[in-house]
Parts: structure tokens; sequence; C-alpha cells
């Protein structure tokens, strides 16, 4: 398992740098800040490339949040849904274990992540995920950014939607100051 320091992390575009350097202000004395922190209009130009996830089990990451750009981008609305439906066989129990990594340990993570479409178009993009605790102080969220996706072709998302997902590379970001 790859692991990386904060400040050593290449972002690979300024929009995610920003995204972040937000994370990383929110709570700067605590390691992981509560939900109830974000305040999403001081990252609004990002908003619609976010999303926040609920773990709730190995078996069970709900989308509480998915942006317009990633439900454009996957032609359809993931909001309530499983995100771990999106993982086939073997890849579903790794997803599962890199979330699950984030929230226990916890830490971030960078993932170049692979979307296949019904009709084998592929798609591309980077995913960062930062950990945050809720209410209760439970480390039980993850907020995301995700890059443009950057297709093989075009292809019209409603009527050709991304099915599944693979991860071929994926750091861990150490959250230590």
């Amino acid at each position: 398992m790859l692991c990386e320091k904060f400040d050593n992390i290449r972002w690979g575009s300024p929009e995610a740098k920003q995204f972040a350097e937000y994370w990383r202000s929110l709570e700067p004395e605590s390691m992981v800040p509560k939900r109830r922190s974000f305040d999403p209009t001081r990252i609004a130009n990002l908003l619609p490339a976010v999303a926040i996830y609920e773990i709730l089990s190995p078996d069970e990451i709900i989308y509480r949040l998915a942006g317009t750009a990633i439900v454009d981008r996957l032609g359809m609305e993931v909001t309530g849904k499983n995100f771990l439906d999106f993982w086939p066989g073997e890849r579903r129990a790794m997803a599962a274990a890199a979330m699950m990594e984030c929230v226990t340990r916890p830490c971030g993570i960078l993932s170049k992540i692979v979307g296949i479409s019904d009709k084998g178009i592929i798609e591309r993009n980077v995913s960062i995920g930062f950990p945050m605790r809720d209410d209760n102080g439970e480390c039980r969220r993850m907020l995301f950014f995700t890059s443009d996706m950057q297709g093989q072709r075009t292809r019209i998302p409603r009527e050709d939607q991304i099915r599944r997902f693979e991860a071929p590379k994926n750091l861990f970001i150490d959250l230590t100051r």
C-alpha cells in the first residue's frame, strides 16, 4: 500500500490542489474535520465534481451527494445508491477496503479511476478523497473531488451509462502535519 505525505502530493491540476488545500484548512487543529465544517460556498467552482460518501459498512458505501458533473458523466443520478455496486467482482472488495482504510486509519486517497460504459467506452479520471467525521465524532464520511473524465471517444452519457469502475492505481495520503 503506497502512502505519501500530504505536502509531497502532486495534485495534477489547480482544481485538485484547491480542493485538497480547502479540505486541509477545515479545523486545522484536527487531523479529520467534521462534516459540518464543510462550507460548499468556499469551493463553489468545484461543486459539480464533488461527492460525499457515507461508509456504513464494508458492503455499503452510499453516495450522499453527487455533483452535477458526476451525474452527467455517469449518465444517471447516483445519490442514495451504493457506490460499491459500480465495482464488479474482486474489485468491489478492493474498493471497499480502500474506503475503509481511509476512515479507519484515517488517511486520504488519490486514485486513478477507469469508468467503463455499457458500450465498452472507457473514460479516465483522477479522484481525490479525504475523511470527515459526523456530528458524533465518528469518521464515516468521505469528501471527494473528481477531475474531468477523459474519454477515448464521444459518448452520450444518458444513452451509454458508466456501469463499472476500476482503480489501477491508489495512493494513500498521510494526513499528519
